[in-house]
């Protein structure tokens, strides 16, 4: 009898929520949208900064690759190839750096314009 009781109680308590929700979705609140971007902020940053890391490492593996083929280019006598293994590390290197450090500082604002998105007039 407990058994049913407490069944009873779990399906009132989800129908309660699910009904508090839909409930919520048409008031659409500044309450409600403050705590909806509240919970939504921390995946919408996890998914900016997996992006950040993923064009930052296709810069890095793109130096290394760059790198590679001016190494290549020397041992093959390629005019203008000795010159590219000095400046090509530098110069992906820096652009690496930069994809790096302007993603991780544009991504906090980035995440909270996708989690409280302004309102449309």
């Amino acid at each position: 009898m407990k058994k049913l009781a407490l069944l009873v109680l779990a399906v009132m308590v989800v129908t309660c929520m699910v009904a508090g929700t839909a409930r919520a979705e048409e008031q659409e609140n500044g309450f409600v949208k403050f705590w909806r971007g509240v919970f939504h902020w921390p995946f919408n940053a996890a998914k900016d900064s997996a992006q950040v890391v993923g064009d930052t490492g296709v810069k890095a593996v793109g130096t290394v690759a760059d790198t590679g083929k001016a190494v290549g280019g020397t041992l093959t006598g390629e005019k203008g190839a000795p010159e590219k293994i000095v400046t090509t590390p530098v110069t992906g290197t820096a652009d690496t750096v930069k994809t790096g450090v302007v993603g991780t500082a544009e991504m906090p604002g980035k995440s909270a314009n996708e989690s409280w998105p302004a309102e449309k007039k």
